[in-house]
Parts: C-alpha cells; structure tokens; sequence
C-alpha cells in the first residue's frame, strides 16, 4: 500500500521531482564550503531519554566533529505524527526522523518482529540483533525499496507493566484491558502475554487509566514517570516483555549527496549520542525503581514469572505471522 501511495506520487509529479533534483545540485555547487543543513524530526517528548540524552545534543556534538554539516532537530511531534514523518522522509521533504521498529513494520512487515513480545532478553541482546546479520538484510530492503537508510538503533527502554493490582503470571492478565500503541505487533504482544489489548492513543492513557477506561499500560519506567502514570497506578510489575527501541533513519537521497567526511562526522555522532541514550535510560530506570520502592510511590513487583510469560510469547509468535521465521532465528537459545 505504502509502496502504491509512492508509485502514485512520483507518476503525479515528475516534473517537480526533476526540477528539485536539479535545484538541489544548483545549490550544492553554488554553497561549495558552507555547511549541509538537514532537519530532523520526532515525536518524543523533549524530557524522554531520546531526546534529552540524545537529539538535544546532536547539533553541538556535530559542531565539535565537523563544520560541514548542520543539523536542526524538531522533537515531540511539531512536524507530524510518525506515520506522517515517515511519509515526508520517503517522499523527501524531511531528512532525518526517528521511528520504532512496529511503524517500519508497516512499511516491511519483518522489521516488526523488534516489537514483539520477548523476541529479547533484554537491551543489549536487541541491540546485538538489531546490528547483526539477522536484521541487515531487512534493513537493507528498507533501504532499496523506500530510499530510507537506518543510520543506528538507539534503546528506547525495557518496558513494564503498570495495574492496580499485581501482575505475576500471564493468568493474572486474563480479561485484564492493557493499553498498548495500535500497531498490530504490539496489539499482538498484549495478546501473546494473555491480556485483553486496548488501543487508545498515547495522549489519552493518563486519562483512560484515571478513569478506569483501561486497566493498565506498558512503557519503560522513565516514560512512566514523564507521563506521570504512577499517580493513576498503584503497582510496576517487573516484566521487561518488550526491549524497546528506535531507527535513526535518513532519506537515501540526502545520504548520498553528501561528502564522505560528512557522513562519516554524522555516523560518528549518532553511535555516540546511542550510547548516551542506552546508559541515560538504564540509568534513570535504576533510579525510579529504587526511589518508589523507598518512598512508596508504587508499589514494585520484582517476582514476575518472566519464564512463563516468554514460553507463552514465544508459542504465540512461533507462527502466523510475517516475521515469525525471524523471530524463531533469534529467540532460538
């Protein structure tokens, strides 16, 4: 469908396609030794661990590396929802964005298998995937089909879950109403963890749980506490179900347009700002867990039958769907 709408739009529009194409090298040649400016666009929030320890600081680490690439940054969703971004980045009208594996499943439905429900141990597990040889084929199909190059993976947390009751067994979610994204893998997920899945959009959970609409939610523990979950949540159940993550993704175009130095300054500064990203989250989750449990803002569960609830993941996405091959490949122990 996604490749349909494309098809659609270069046949609409050749001639402006043409014509920015050309302008675009006008203004490359005319700018010889000023600096490449690109946009960058997401939608999480600027207190979130991708944002605050990760694209709040792309622009001045890429001043310290290189003065040939400028990059301005537009987070918590000024420029569009995600679907919107990915539209804009295919269609190049934006250059960078940040989207999470169950979008870019929509896209090439493999790419999903990232979102399923412990398709990993745990965060550097995915991030070993993610960069391995299992998903770089799929990366790379992305990449021919669509002009979107995946530049990194960065952790976006391991996610928990957040009731009014405890939360142990996969039997204890039996009829429980779990508020998860609308993407069918997470839907899947909530399924495949023995919950009855709600989707109600992200602005709306704080609401729905208030109100008794759902019975809980899941997210990692710093999105919690920047929601502010815990006030309509009595208990954190620890069930680390997803490891969550985001692509840093590049229009194909935009990439090869630029010098090698550029690039190279980019690739440099992204893995850096990862590597804030993934010690930022795992930390401040550390942080909150231990600051609740002290002072009794949420009550922590810590013995969850995380066995129980991977084996009936695991039986659940073992087939029927498009990425249940892969997810076999690496859940395989």
């Amino acid at each position: 469908m996604k490749r349909d709408y494309l098809s659609t739009l270069l046949m609409q529009v050749p001639g402006i396609l043409i014509l920015v194409v050309l302008l675009s090298g006008c203004q490359s040649e005319d700018a010889a030794g000023k600096p490449l400016r690109l946009k960058m666009a997401h939608v999480y929030e600027v207190s979130s661990p991708t944002h605050a320890y990760g694209t709040a600081h792309l622009e001045e680490r890429l001043k310290a590396t290189t003065d040939q690439l400028e990059i301005t940054v537009y987070p918590a969703a000024q420029l569009g929802s995600e679907a919107e971004l990915l539209e804009q980045l295919v269609a190049g009208e934006m250059d960078l964005i940040i989207s999470g594996p169950s979008f870019l499943g929509m896209w090439h439905p493999p790419l999903g298998v990232l979102d399923a429900a412990y398709a990993s141990r745990d965060l550097e597990q995915m991030l070993e995937t993610a960069n391995g040889p299992e998903m770089a084929p799929h990366w790379d199909e992305l990449r021919k089909r669509y002009d979107v190059r995946v530049l990194g993976t960065w952790v976006y947390g391991s996610r928990h879950i957040t009731s009014n009751k405890p939360i142990r067994h996969p039997d204890d979610l039996k009829g429980f109403r779990l508020r998860l994204p609308g993407a069918q893998v997470w839907q899947a997920s909530g399924s495949a963890l023995g919950a009855s899945p709600m989707p109600i959009s992200f602005g709306e959970v704080y609401l729905a749980l208030q109100q008794g609409i759902a019975d809980g939610q899941e997210n990692p523990v710093p999105v919690i506490k920047a929601m502010g979950f815990q006030e309509v949540q009595k208990y954190l159940n620890l069930t680390g179900h997803i490891q969550s993550s985001v692509q840093i993704l590049m229009n194909e175009r935009v990439w090869r347009k630029m010098t090698a130095e550029q690039q190279a300054a980019l690739m440099k500064v992204i893995q850096e700002l990862g590597e804030d990203v993934h010690r930022g989250t795992v930390e401040d989750e550390a942080r909150l867990i231990a600051e609740w449990r002290d002072n009794g803002t949420m009550q922590i569960i810590d013995d969850v039958d995380v066995d129980a609830f991977r084996k009936r993941a695991r039986e659940y996405f073992s087939k029927g769907f498009s990425f249940s091959e892969l997810y076999n490949q690496i859940t395989s122990d």
